[in-house]
């Protein structure tokens, strides 16, 4: 009974695996004394460190995991708080309990909080509160349109990159406020690499994800550059063509705290398509997502 209840938990969050298919994911667990193991399942691309393979030890590890995990989740409400220039910035909020964290997750430029929509209760079920903000750059997705970006236009607000990490700072110091701890923010595409430089700049920033970040800034910054020397976990999603470019963006970073993921026997999909049901290797994306997250713990 514990075992089929944990291991239906599981499948509910990376989704359902094709019969006779291998996980991907070959990982980092990072442990006491900067020691470095990883978990490969076949067919993973990733950056060089050793590996222990075995479909059965990455299984039992999940399984214990989210033995464990109660899986609440809540209802969506939206949240309005400012920007540094007043903008008010629309975000949904999903509060399942006041003791958790909050992952603050960021949409692609030219999108909206509905990028996210199929996405946002996965990530409730690793047990983190969830706010999803529409950034100044917007536009629509899923038939959601960008409340924000409507409300920047109309009030003849700047849409400088320098305005959009101002959105980004503003709503993690509103999910650090309302949790009292460090968030964990996650981005796509080009506001994927604003995440990374916010997770380096600021100390409230636990970890950061990014979804096909990339260099899209020159000559404000460079991603590469930025971020050297940084000392927080990172995770990096790519799709197979993509692998060498973000290998090379992170390549200041130390293995200690960079992941760099995508998939070796398949082509993968970029930003938060690779999370998407629709794509065939999702399943071997979240469970990147979900090792990264127990590394946290």
């Amino acid at each position: 009974m514990f075992l089929l209840k944990a291991r239906n938990s599981v499948f509910s969050i990376i989704g359902v695996i094709p019969q006779g298919r291998a996980l991907n994911p070959s990982l980092r667990r990072r442990t006491p004394g900067n020691k470095t193991t990883s978990y490969a399942f076949a067919g993973a691309e990733s950056v060089g460190r050793p590996k222990i393979t075995g479909n059965l030890l990455i299984l039992s590890f999940l399984l214990a995991w989210f033995g464990g995990t109660s899986f609440a989740q809540s209802g969506k409400s939206v949240a309005y708080y400012y920007s540094s220039d007043s903008l008010r910035i629309t975000a949904d909020e999903y509060v399942i309990s006041d003791t958790l964290p909050y992952l603050v997750i960021i949409h692609e430029q030219g999108s909206s909080r509905g990028e996210f929509t199929g996405i946002v209760d996965r990530f409730q079920k690793m047990n983190f509160n969830c706010l999803v903000p529409d950034v100044r750059n917007g536009g629509n997705a899923n038939f959601l349109g960008n409340e924000t970006a409507k409300r920047c236009r109309r009030e003849r607000r700047s849409r400088s990159t320098s305005s959009v990490e101002e959105d980004i700072s503003a709503s993690v110091e509103y999910a650090s406020g309302k949790s009292g701890k460090q968030v964990i923010l996650l981005g796509a595409g080009s506001n994927g690499s604003l995440v990374l430089k916010a997770a380096k700049e600021q100390e409230i920033i636990r970890a950061a994800i990014a979804l096909s970040p990339g260099e899209f800034f020159y000559p404000y910054f460079s991603v590469e550059d930025t971020i050297s020397g940084i000392r927080k976990p990172l995770l990096i999603i790519s799709s197979k063509v993509e692998l060498p470019y973000m290998q090379q963006m992170v390549s200041n970073v130390s293995d200690e705290y960079k992941t760099v993921y995508a998939p070796k026997d398949s082509e993968g999909a970029r930003g938060t398509r690779a999370l998407h049901s629709s794509n065939p290797s999702s399943a071997d994306y979240w469970l990147a997502v979900l090792l990264f997250f127990k590394d946290l713990q």
